[in-house]
């Protein structure tokens, strides 16, 4: 290659720079590596300690076998490690860590201090480097085990900090890793504190009990015991499939004990669903693989976050399998408290705008059963992936019905007519007279979306964030969430308070909600709190987009939902004001509010004269 410079051998400091990268992307990385060679030390307890969002100072210390003294050098020396000795020990790896170059990897871009002890009356040592080079060893007093601490991390490599996210958000993904941890090794007791608080702490014991500390006492509840022994082992527990969450990010794998990421596996446990699950909503809980090393491959990784397997089919299968005969025995849906059932469910009130934009609470009507479940695939914010701007009309030229999408060359249609409520098919669709003869058929959820996501974006316009969007709550609702959930309700804190939410924490795994935005005060608040902090990830998107997902989602939960008896005053309420709300032929998730069949398609279809 012309001008091209000539080869050379890197220098050290530049090649233990390139290899850091690949293992410590961010401070989680630090945390698992240090907590996994806690594991592998036998610990039966690990405390973590995250300052400074993980940059300034982190600290994991275990009580599990120490370091001896004369090896603490090669402790942080490159491919160094006790684990493996042999090529043939990388088709057997029964450890977390077998590498070493973890340690090695964290001291080139940090200052790291080791003190460790064996106990038995022997003495501790300490260790010190900085920027790969040891400065300090010797003797420490110090308790049977060991303590890693890591300060000022990329030190040697500022421009690694740029590509950071904020500091709540870096400490709710170290967080996770804990709490995954914590999962895929119940018998281990783990404290995470962030800056001196508790955000993570499980007792060390069963799985029951570590689910419980994790995802609180009544998602726990929720669970299944999966439990199908064999030759490829599959245990551990899944929601029951009245329980499930907006994203699939909480169903946690495990082989081997080793926390994965796989999607195939993923896959696996959300197919054992199939039919039970509402579109767009997905499992949780645990799911644990024992399988023989030799079957799977762990060195696929620069993070070991993936693994491969020999007969991945038979993998597949195996958890498939579990999990489809461990809901065999699941649970049908409960009554809910606040069940009335000679009104045919719960009373509450269907809100929309009168002619001044203000809420008008309507008549109390009886809706339906008190679940925080979404009825169906029209409840559920996700259920259809949004319909674009240029859509065109689904139409088929030998049907006289059509759907009419918001841009659809069609004249007749490209904005609603007044309507005159006729009434309801069951507790289903609402028939309507248009004011040109036709007759529409309503979508009562998705029509009410569309009404209260409207007099959200409308208020949002209107009045900065906060301003007069609230109603605070007679009783706050403390709703319990899991470490990423509490990760995402600090980093979009503010905007969240912005939009109407009153969230404190109340906790270690607790929030406060004291408000919600006004539309959603009759809306089951823990359910929507919940899936909100699901949906919100992290910091992700400019403000008006997240602004939109967050409307939406408030609306879809305050929403009639589909399949609740709608009175006729309200029938004609609902009417009234979907024709004054701008963008009415579809709901916030693109799904069509209305089906017109109008005069002349009614005539065609009937083989009368078109007038």
């Amino acid at each position: 290659m012309t001008g091209a410079a000539p080869i050379r051998r890197l220098e050290q400091p530049v090649a233990d720079a390139i290899a850091a990268g690949e293992v410590v992307e961010r401070p989680a990385s630090v945390i698992k590596e240090l907590c996994e060679n806690a594991l592998d030390s036998g610990a039966s307890r690990i405390d973590v300690d995250i300052d400074g969002g993980g940059i300034t100072r982190m600290r994991v210390t275990d009580n599990g076998t120490g370091i001896p003294a004369a090896e603490l050098p090669l402790a942080v020396a490159r491919h160094a490690t006790s684990k493996i000795a042999v090529a043939d020990d990388l088709e057997r790896i029964m450890t977390l860590g077998f590498r070493g170059e973890a340690l090695a990897s964290i001291a080139a871009v940090s200052e790291l201090t080791i003190t460790s002890s064996e106990g038995a009356g022997g003495g501790g040592a300490m260790l010190r480097s900085r920027a790969g080079t040891i400065t300090q060893a010797g003797h420490a007093a110090t308790a049977p085990g060991t303590a890693v601490e890591v300060c000022d991390l990329f030190m040697t490599t500022p421009a690694r900090l740029r590509f950071l996210k904020s500091a709540k958000t870096e400490v709710g993904a170290a967080t996770r890793v804990v709490a995954d941890l914590a999962l895929s090794h119940p018998e281990v007791a783990f404290i995470c504190r962030v800056d001196g608080r508790v955000s993570v702490r499980t007792p060390g014991g069963t799985l029951r009990e570590a689910l419980a500390a994790v995802l609180g006492a009544g998602s726990a509840s929720e669970l299944i015991d999966v439990d199908a022994p064999g030759t490829i082992s599959v245990r551990g527990a899944i929601s029951e499939p009245r329980a499930h969450r907006a994203t699939r990010h909480q169903a946690v794998v495990v082989v081997n004990a080793r926390r994965i990421h796989h999607r195939a596996l993923t896959v696996a446990i959300e197919d054992a669903y199939r039919g039970l699950l509402p579109n767009g909503r997905y499992p949780f809980g645990v799911v644990s693989i024992d399988v023989d090393p030799v079957e799977v491959d762990v060195n696929v990784h620069p993070a070991k976050r993936e693994v491969r397997f020999r007969d991945e089919r038979a993998v597949f299968s195996a958890v498939q399998r579990a999990c489809w005969h461990a809901l065999q025995g699941s649970q049908p849906y409960a009554v809910a408290p606040g069940w009335d059932a000679t009104g045919g469910g719960r009373l509450g009130g269907l809100r929309v705008r009168d002619g001044g934009g203000r809420v008008q609470p309507a008549a109390l009507l009886p809706w339906g059963a008190d679940d925080p479940r979404p009825a169906g695939p029209a409840a559920s914010p996700s259920a259809t992936p949004p319909m674009g701007e240029g859509t065109p009309a689904i139409a088929d030229e030998g049907s006289a019905v059509r759907v009419v999408a918001p841009d659809a060359p069609a004249p007749e249609h490209t904005a609603l007519t007044p309507m005159r409520a006729i009434g309801q098919v069951g507790t289903t669709w609402v028939v309507a007279e248009s004011m040109n003869g036709g007759v529409v058929l309503v979508d009562p959820h998705a029509a009410h979306e569309k009404v209260l996501y409207a007099e959200l974006a409308e208020r949002w316009r209107a009045a900065p964030l906060g301003d007069g969007t609230a109603q605070l709550m007679l009783l706050p609702v403390i709703v319990e969430c899991d470490p990423r959930q509490m990760a995402a309700a600090a980093a979009a804190a503010d905007f969240l308070t912005g939009c109407g939410f009153g969230l404190d924490e109340f906790g270690p795994a607790t929030l406060r909600c004291s408000a919600v935005p006004a539309v959603a005060a009759d809306a089951d608040v823990a359910t929507l709190v919940t899936d909100l902090l699901d949906e919100l990830d992290d910091e992700r998107g400019p403000v008006d987009e997240r602004q939109h997902r967050i409307a939406a989602l408030v609306a879809c939960h305050s929403a009639v939902r589909f399949g609740d008896r709608v009175a006729p005053v309200e029938q004609q309420r609902l009417l009234d004001a979907l024709i004054g709300t701008p963008g009415a032929l579809t709901c916030p998730h693109g799904r069509p509010t209305v089906l017109v069949l109008d005069d002349a398609a009614l005539r065609r279809a009937f083989r009368r004269p078109v007038s």
